[in-house]
Order: C-alpha cells, then structure tokens, then sequence
C-alpha cells in the first residue's frame, strides 16, 4: 500500500492587502495536492523532489510521484518542473521504485504501485456507473468487479478496456430476476424481484442460497456482489406473528 500522507506544511498563506494579480501572489498562495492533502508553496513553481519533501514523503529518492491528469497519468521525475501558476496539479506518492504502465482506451496510464484500485481509475477515468472495466486478453474479455484491486502484473492489465455493464440473472423464490451484475443491497435486490413480477413485498426477509443448503440473511441496507446465477429466497417476516 502507498505511505499514509503526513501532515500539511505548517506555512499559511499572508493575507494580502490588496487583491493580487495573477502573476503577483504572496507567499504561501500557490498549491499542491499530494495523496488527498493540500500543500502551498511560495513560487508558481516546485520541483517534484521538494514537493514529495513538503508534503513528508522522505526521502523523496525512494518515492515515485504521480500526477493525475484528466483521464491519464504521468510520472514526474525528481528535477522536473511543475507548475504552479493558475492550477494547483493533484498527485499521488508512492514508497516504490518502479513505474507501472498501462493503458485504458488507448490512454497512457503510469502508477507506482502493482495494483490500483477500481475505484480509484474509475474517478480518475471518469466512467459512469452504467461502465465497467474489462483486462483485454487472448481468451476473452475479463471483467474487473467494483472496488477490487487490478493486478497491474497480470495478463493483459497492460490494456484495459470500458464496456457496458451486463444483465445477469439471479433467482429469487425461484423466478428469474434479471439486474445489472455489481453490488446491490437487500433492498435493491427485492425491488428488481419486484418489478419483474415475483410475489414479495419490501419487507419480506430475504436469505442468500449457499453451497449444501446453506442460507445467509441479507439485510436491506447489506451489500451483495452480483455476477449472475445467484439464489435467494424471500418470505414474509410476519408470517408467524
């Protein structure tokens, strides 16, 4: 995992007397974002060894520092550069010394670490929830489940593509359901089964079907990653009252 950011540069920004222009902030105006926390510096400028310095990421010759890009990334070596000057540039750290490239819809990605979390390119790649990344390899599509950790080793993680979120099928009280293959709460489950004409109501009690006989009862506010051929059973919670 990537080292916890440390705490903000202690430097506040001087309140000037006059509103500045552009080119003429005072100290401690221009900013930095590194692992979610934000840090300021007194030139429109930094290089990248002293940003991982400020933002606690010492030695900064054993880090790797990410830029996060629109829909891309880029490393940044340790003299380069940045800009500071009417943005303030988002980064990542990383305890690595190794850069990971891959792309996704022919984009050029580069992490410093072997995995990267779903989540996280989802954001910085900004799919929609109706989308899904999928590893190009020779024997098929393979799609990435919400929220797992890509393996940026495995095969074919060097391409990843975006493709429409499937249908799959599940049962409940042995009717198919169809619903989009992801997570779902307990609610969302039932009201699918709903919709598609299976006889519960919202309030039934809804159990998971487990291998040998085996039931699990899902709450309606509980998560369930759906891939398709589960089975659920679903009655009336006051049926005994």
């Amino acid at each position: 995992m990537s080292p916890q950011p440390q705490t903000e540069d202690s430097k506040t920004p001087m309140a000037p007397q006059n509103p500045p222009d552009a080119d003429d902030r005072p100290e401690g105006r221009f900013s930095f974002v590194v692992n979610q926390q934000t840090h300021h510096n007194a030139d429109a400028q930094i290089e990248a060894e002293e940003a991982l310095t400020q933002s606690g990421h010492d030695p900064a010759d054993q880090h790797v520092l990410i830029e996060i890009k629109d829909r891309g990334t880029d490393s940044i070596g340790l003299e380069q550069k940045i800009s500071l000057k009417n943005r303030v540039p988002v980064f990542r750290a990383f305890l690595s010394d190794r850069i990971y490239r891959f792309a996704v819809e022919g984009r050029g990605y580069e992490w410093g670490l072997a995995t990267i979390n779903e989540a996280e390119l989802r954001e910085i790649h900004g799919i929609g929830p109706d989308k899904v990344f999928s590893l190009d390899r020779e024997d098929g599509d393979a799609l990435i489940d919400d929220g797992a950790d890509i393996d940026l080793d495995a095969p074919g993680a060097e391409r990843l593509n975006v493709v429409k979120r499937r249908k799959v099928e599940i049962k409940v009280n042995t009717k198919a359901v169809q619903i989009a293959r992801g997570w779902h709460t307990g609610t969302q489950i039932k009201a699918a089964a709903i919709a598609q004409g299976v006889a519960i109501q919202p309030d039934f009690v809804l159990d998971l079907e487990g291998e040998g006989g085996t039931t699990r009862i899902i709450g309606d506010d509980d998560r369930v990653f759906i891939r398709g051929g589960e089975r659920f059973g679903a009655v009336d919670n006051h049926e005994d009252s």
